[in-house]
């Protein structure tokens, strides 16, 4: 009877996936091209690239591994300017569960960038984000009802299933805006909106009319120097699709080693929670513009029981550099840097 059960759950649990589940990640504030499109080429330098990665629930069934790519410029950037542009790509994969499901996912983004005042530290940006997306599923790897044989799954037999397709694609967009701001040498912010599957497109793997729903997200954070070393980074990230939604609430703090120096040498330390599901320590470093941050989550919701707590490891790194001189006003953002 508890075979059955488990059984039961992980197919209802893989359906759920196949349906609805977005990619994203726990370091909301270390992922931007998954966040808002406004945030391309917003960020204190020239060009930035990095990368992420997430392995979750291997301690339940199937690790589900997630891995992105990103890289993006600022362009126009003039001393008498108001204005800059940022243009950027990025490519998502995503394998997910016992049949592999498998979400490939390539974007383009370009962004608008306006300084509000003369002195470039209030601005208003917009973003688009154009995305082509694929997914696939092993249906041999999943099991049916028709294969159940009163006393096990049994692959060989016939699974009755028709009409499906092992691929499909479509093509996405997400819109965002972003307002940031350097109010004084002790405290900067900024407010992200955006909106993804703003177009609803169709996404199913037995043809029919089934969209996805528009998944609006809202983040916003501070930046306070509370000392030549220390580096303060309190934020919140919440996101709504259909009658699924997420909330993640926390701080960060780095700390400089050298604070007299211009040479970035910092460590990393917080720790942030997602309400009903998970909390998680933040711990990383930074020297020469690389940044290496690791967090994992400690799961205490009602799969705790079968998780023991373990949630997902997750790993992101990045790398910022300048053509020259760094652009001015341009908030380190958004906790601890975009």
């Amino acid at each position: 009877m508890k075979r059955k059960i488990t059984i039961a759950f992980f197919l209802i649990l893989f359906n759920s996936i196949l349906n609805a589940q977005d990619i994203h990640f726990s370091q909301y504030y270390a992922s931007p091209m998954t966040v808002n499109p406004a945030y391309t080429g917003m960020f204190n330098g020239t060009y930035r690239v990095g990368a992420n990665y997430r392995n979750q629930w291997a301690s339940v069934t199937v690790p589900y591994k997630t891995f992105a790519g990103y890289a993006d410029i600022g362009l126009l950037h003039r001393p008498f300017n108001k204005y800059f542009i940022g243009t950027g790509f990025s490519m998502v994969n995503d394998v997910a569960g016992d049949g592999n499901l498998s979400v490939t996912k390539l974007t383009g983004n370009g962004s608008f960038h306006y300084a509000l005042d003369g002195a470039k530290k209030y601005f208003l940006s917009v973003g688009l984000q154009a995305s082509y997306i694929q997914k696939k599923v092993d249906w041999n790897k999943l099991y049916f009802h028709s294969q159940w044989s009163d006393i096990d799954f049994n692959q060989g037999l016939p699974n009755l299933e028709s009409g499906y397709s092992p691929s499909f694609h479509y093509f996405d967009f997400q819109l965002g805006a972003l307002y940031s701001f350097i109010a004084n040498n002790i405290i900067g912010g900024y407010v992200s909106v955006s909106l993804s599957h703003a177009l609803r497109p169709v996404d199913s793997f037995y043809g029919d009319d089934f969209k996805l729903g528009g998944r609006p997200q809202i983040s916003a954070g501070l930046n306070v120097n509370a000392t030549k070393a220390l580096t303060l980074y309190p934020s919140f990230y919440y996101q709504n699709q259909k009658n699924a939604s997420e909330f993640l609430v926390g701080a960060m703090a780095s700390f400089k080693v050298a604070p007299d120096e211009d040479e970035s040498n910092k460590f990393y330390f917080g720790t942030y929670i997602r309400l009903k599901d998970a909390w998680y320590p933040v711990a990383g470093y930074e020297f020469s513009n690389i940044r290496i941050l690791l967090n994992y989550d400690i799961n205490y919701s009602e799969l705790q029981p079968a998780s023991r707590g373990r949630g997902a490891l997750e790993l992101s790194i990045q790398y910022i550099g300048n053509f020259g001189k760094p652009p001015k006003g341009i908030i380190d953002m958004p906790c601890p840097r975009f």
